[in-house]
């Protein structure tokens, strides 16, 4: 709904600069006034802004913006070194944004040493606003220019790309152009977002902490070159191209972040209509050339679909999976990289890749080093693997096509060269590798075969819980049963025993028996108490019981019944 909300009050900005001849500030419904900053020949100053009543001076020497502001058509505004820090005014009553509409806008500090800061303000707690429920202010230019330099942009942005922190978009066929050099992107939706744009550029530019992607290039971006860029513990990925054709990413790092470090991704969402039928829309021509890729949280590298990348001279360390090449993939070629420490493989192609070539690649210390699974037409050439654990190279499934020649394989597991499950691999076409530094392992005992297929260990207990339950029933049925009530036991032997004195009378029995025999007999105090009734004279009528006289107590030396 913000989202929404701040689309509908530009365009009907946008509306206003055909009457407009200098800076006005116009009142908006559901959000902060926005200053309009029409054509002109001289660039606008934050000074103007702020004499237009969009924003003020702090004491602390910082300028701080309370209104959105808007540079339209042929209009140019210049935030430099003589601001300091530029505060844009942010919290539940509204968020200041810079926006320009086909117009130009530079953010220029005095040198890398000494950056400009802008930071998005929480004006109430007097603090870098860091709620983005209710909206953050954002920096935006939509079909025109945006040249960052020297900038430490912080605390920008929400829920969209757009409106995700800084962002070159495009505008009605009107590309954005610019870029950003010497900077920091930190703690903001995206550091950087760039779409519907030509030849944006980043020089060693720092992305880092931000809540999504580090770097976000999205479709209708073409010829975005990124080079000597760091991405840094970004929540996303480091770097993210998506549907953007002719993008460049070189001699950069991108290292701790919790997803991919670079991603590629060309999967079209529809389709266009060709002389020869239709066909998906995908990107083309990505370069991926001599970066540091570590410990991100996936894989180090991910190509999927697009036609033509080309990954090279990369360093890989610290992932899942090194290089990733899947999902309509068609034509990549995989040269010259190296893959350390990846914990399952150093190289996959597949499912669903077509035309890989992997060629003079280094992999070491991975779980596997080249995997390729249900992908057609591949060369492998002149791979060096070592230290794997399991193959050195593996195909599966459909792999049509597939050389594999002149390979250095070593590494102690399975098999340096698996072929047993794939489809469509011509024998002659695997030969002159070398396997003289491979240790093949001999499945002798059992527990090797768990090693090599743990799920077997779970698949075992779970067929055997069955058994388990059937042989503790029916020991449980062998087992007598206890008396569920141990009162209601003693009972039933004085009705079964042949006695059916109540508990008092039986006491007086005992205690009988247990007195000092005087002339021969022990004496017995309770020889007056009557005698219980049998079970078959309570069954008479009750003029036909016999009177109920002296029990007959046996001799005081034979033993009592109970």
């Amino acid at each position: 709904m913000l989202v929404d909300a701040e689309d509908i009050r530009l365009r009907t900005m946008f509306e206003r600069f055909g009457v407009l001849t200098e800076p006005t500030l116009v009142e908006t419904t559901g959000s902060l006034p926005t200053v309009l900053l029409p054509a002109r020949t001289d660039p606008y100053t934050a000074t103007d802004v702020i004499n237009a009543g969009g924003g003020r001076r702090e004491v602390d020497g910082a300028v701080l913006f309370t209104a959105n502001v808007l540079v339209g058509p042929q209009a140019r505004l210049v935030i430099n070194s003589q601001v300091g820090e530029l505060r844009l005014a942010s919290g539940p009553k509204g968020f200041a944004t810079i926006a320009a509409w086909r117009g130009a806008m530079e953010f220029v500090g005095a040198s890398p040493e000494n950056k400009l800061r802008v930071v998005g303000w929480d004006v109430q707690n007097l603090q870098p606003d860091t709620t983005t429920v209710d909206g953050r202010s954002y920096i935006r230019t939509m079909g025109g220019e945006l040249i960052v330099r020297n900038v430490d942009a912080s605390s920008l942005g929400f829920w969209t790309g757009r409106t995700g922190g800084i962002a070159w978009t495009g505008s009605k066929g009107e590309p954005s152009t610019g870029g950003a050099a010497d900077s920091v992107f930190r703690n903001n939706i995206y550091g950087a977002y760039i779409s519907g744009s030509e030849g944006i550029q980043l020089i060693d530019v720092r992305l880092q902490d931000n809540e999504r992607s580090g770097l976000g290039v999205h479709r209708d971006a073409t010829g975005t070159l990124v080079s000597g860029v760091t991405a840094a513990r970004n929540h996303g990925d480091g770097m993210t191209i998506d549907r953007a054709s002719g993008s460049r990413v070189m001699r950069s790092t991108v290292t701790d972040n919790s997803g991919d470090g670079i991603t590629v991704d060309g999967r079209g969402l529809g389709v266009v209509a060709t002389a020869t039928g239709v066909q998906v829309n995908q990107i083309k021509d990505t370069l991926i050339d001599s970066n540091t890729v570590s410990g991100n949280g996936r894989y180090g590298i991910r190509i999927v679909g697009g036609e033509n990348s080309v990954v090279r001279a990369n360093k890989v360390s610290g992932s899942q999976v090194g290089i990733i090449i899947k999902s309509g993939a068609n034509g990549t070629q995989v040269t010259d990289n190296k893959v350390n420490d990846a914990s399952e493989t150093g190289i996959q192609v597949g499912p669903d890749a077509r035309r890989t070539a992997m060629v003079k690649n280094i992999l070491t210390d991975s779980q596997r080093g080249i995997v390729v699974q249900d992908a057609t037409t591949n060369i492998l050439s002149r791979n060096q693997v070592t230290g794997a654990k399991d193959f050195a190279i593996t195909i599966r499934g459909q792999a049509t096509d597939t050389k594999i020649q002149n390979n250095t394989l070593a590494g102690r597991g399975w098999r340096a060269i698996d072929i047993r499950k794939a489809l469509g691999v011509n024998t002659r076409e695997v030969h002159d590798n070398s396997t003289s530094g491979w240790v093949s392992l001999t499945p002798h005992h059992w527990y090797t075969f768990v090693e090599q297929h743990p799920a077997l260990l779970v698949w075992g207990v779970v067929v055997l819980l069955p058994f388990v339950g059937l042989w503790s029933r029916r020991r449980a049925r062998r087992r007598p049963p206890s008396h569920p009530y141990p009162e209601s036991e003693l009972m039933l032997q004085r009705l079964t025993g042949g006695t059916m004195r109540p508990p008092a009378q039986q006491k007086l029995i005992t205690t009988a028996a247990s007195q000092p025999a005087i002339g021969g007999r022990a004496s017995n105090p309770v020889t007056t108490v009557p005698r219980s009734r049998t079970p078959d004279e309570y069954d008479m009528p009750v003029e036909q019981r016999p009177a109920r006289g002296p029990a007959n107590y046996p001799p005081v030396d034979a033993e009592p019944t109970l």
